[in-house]
């Protein structure tokens, strides 16, 4: 039985995802690590976890690229990720704005892995005429609950909030021309 060719196309596509998204689910079980004994953090991981961003950003998209991290990143850690998306005047993001805000989403995402207590995070991306920016924040108490408890501040009572604001060029203004014929 021979198959038809959109099947086979498919088929071929299902499996590249299936093996990037497993790809991705090492890179952020590696990356959730803390650094090792020499302080670094595990380089594989993070070049798997860019190069497959840079492949989905240029495919799909800065949404979807997060939704579908954010997705495999739940699934790794157990933290609860809630995802805001807006985009009123969107349109399309400026050469590099899309990666920006991905490897600096992407930061902080392994910052919280490694080094907060949360067991939430919330990330609100927003994409206007005028600016493209995203919010990264935890409910992660600080240092530790005992601290908490005892009525510590400063660091001890510190929540990650990250906010990233790039600015879109505006539009190039548009000359009229108009040709009259005689």
């Amino acid at each position: 039985m021979r198959k038809h060719p959109a099947r086979a196309m498919y088929d071929q596509l299902d499996d590249s995802l299936r093996s990037l998204t497993n790809q991705l689910r090492s890179a952020i079980a590696a990356d959730a690590q803390p650094p090792g004994a020499d302080g670094r953090v595990n380089g594989w991981a993070r070049r798997i976890s860019a190069d497959l961003a840079s492949v989905l950003l240029d495919t799909v998209g800065l949404a979807a690229t997060i939704e579908w991290h954010l997705r495999e990143y739940q699934k790794c850690t157990g933290i609860l990720c809630e995802l805001t998306l807006s985009s009123a005047g969107a349109r399309d993001l400026p050469d590099g704005h899309a990666a920006t805000i991905f490897d600096v989403y992407s930061e902080a995402l392994s910052k919280v892995a490694r080094h907060a207590a949360a067991s939430r995070i919330a990330i609100n991306l927003s994409v206007t005429s005028r600016e493209v920016a995203i919010v990264v924040s935890d409910n992660d108490g600080g240092l530790r609950a005992e601290a908490r408890a005892a009525g510590a501040s400063g660091v001890a009572a510190m929540r990650t909030i990250l906010t990233v604001s790039l600015p879109m060029a505006p539009a190039p203004a548009r000359l009229g021309v108009s040709l009259a014929r005689p």
